[in-house]
């Protein structure tokens, strides 16, 4: 078998970063992208790095870009766009394809928003241990844990092992902020907070995560990933408004936001501050365990979130490349 490795959703934000730290690695990448114009000019004149072009969402051939690998890194997903598109249907077509060529390690990128948040107490740790929800909260989680059930049961039925990762927040140039800080409202930011931390995760980090997991299969394990030293709402607000915005915070007391949701309708289509599930997802007082990620597939660097989050805004404004 070759020591190639598909990473799939190549040319998205976590794709690219993948791709970046496989061959820092030294290591040979299939990049598996919807457009090829969509792949960066630099992979073109690398010799250890591959191009495919398929849209996972149609019936096309994926055997060639499969064929001999030996782990597929599986990023490819909707965030706000068409779900069942881009991440449910997209995740059929790849198993089924992964399976037929015979593939025998995939890596699956899922989140951390699998978890069943409700069945913790305010304060608790968020770990591998705790309990996924039955239902997703939203399309989102909905269709990672559509996504995730698929991939075991393809594993299961077929053979070959499997991580799935769970990554908290990921953030990075162009995407710095998170919906567990607060909602935005024009300048405004109505920020929940009572305690606990921002569940983050440099992209860097988990590049990092995705490629050691490619190289070390062990049955079938599900991995968070977040970063070691994660900050509290204050913290991470400090730190973003080197960006200009928000010109002002509005602080709700989580006990207030938790009784507005309690007297409101629970419906998925509600602002988030009304709705109870994403509510507690989102902002209930939490530590998170990255005990497995460092024991599983560490060595691993990370920079300080300051630092981080300094970076990633000065590369969006231009003032490093």
């Amino acid at each position: 078998m070759s020591d190639q490795i598909v990473i799939s959703g190549a040319a998205g934000f976590i794709g690219k970063q993948t791709v970046a730290y496989g061959r820092l690695s030294g290591l040979k990448i299939r990049a598996l992208v919807r457009k090829k114009f969509q792949a960066p000019t630099i992979w073109q004149s690398d010799p250890k790095i591959e191009i495919f072009a398929r849209d996972l969402t149609e019936n096309e051939d994926l055997m060639s870009v499969f064929a001999g690998a030996s782990a597929v890194i599986h990023t490819a997903a909707s965030m706000s766009g068409n779900h069942d598109q881009d991440t449910v249907l997209a995740s059929k077509n790849i198993t089924d394809s992964i399976v037929r060529s015979g593939v025998q390690h995939v890596v699956l990128v899922s989140s951390i928003s699998v978890y069943d948040v409700a069945a913790l107490k305010d304060h608790d740790t968020l770990a591998e241990d705790c309990a996924v929800c039955e239902h997703g909260r939203d399309a989102y989680s909905s269709a990672k844990l559509q996504q995730e059930f698929m991939f075991k049961e393809a594993s299961k039925q077929h053979g070959f092992t499997l991580t799935i990762i769970r990554p908290g927040a990921v953030f990075g140039p162009k995407r710095a902020f998170n919906s567990h800080i607060g909602a935005a409202i024009g300048p405004l930011i109505a920020m929940i907070d009572s305690g606990g931390r921002v569940p983050i995760c440099h992209v860097n980090l988990l590049a990092q995560c995705l490629m050691h997991a490619a190289q070390s299969p062990n049955g079938v394990e599900k991995i968070n990933v977040v970063d070691d030293a994660l900050p509290n709402r204050d913290e991470f607000m400090a730190a973003f408004r080197d960006t200009g915005w928000p010109k002002l915070a509005l602080r709700l007391p989580l006990g207030f936001a938790r009784f507005l949701a309690q007297i409101t309708p629970d419906l998925t289509t509600l602002p988030s501050l009304f709705n109870r599930s994403v509510l507690e997802a989102r902002h209930k007082p939490l530590q998170y365990s990255n005990a497995l990620m460092h024991n599983r597939l560490g060595p691993v660097t990370m920079m300080p979130f300051e630092a981080a989050m300094r970076q990633a805004i000065e590369i969006e404004q231009g003032l490093i490349k």
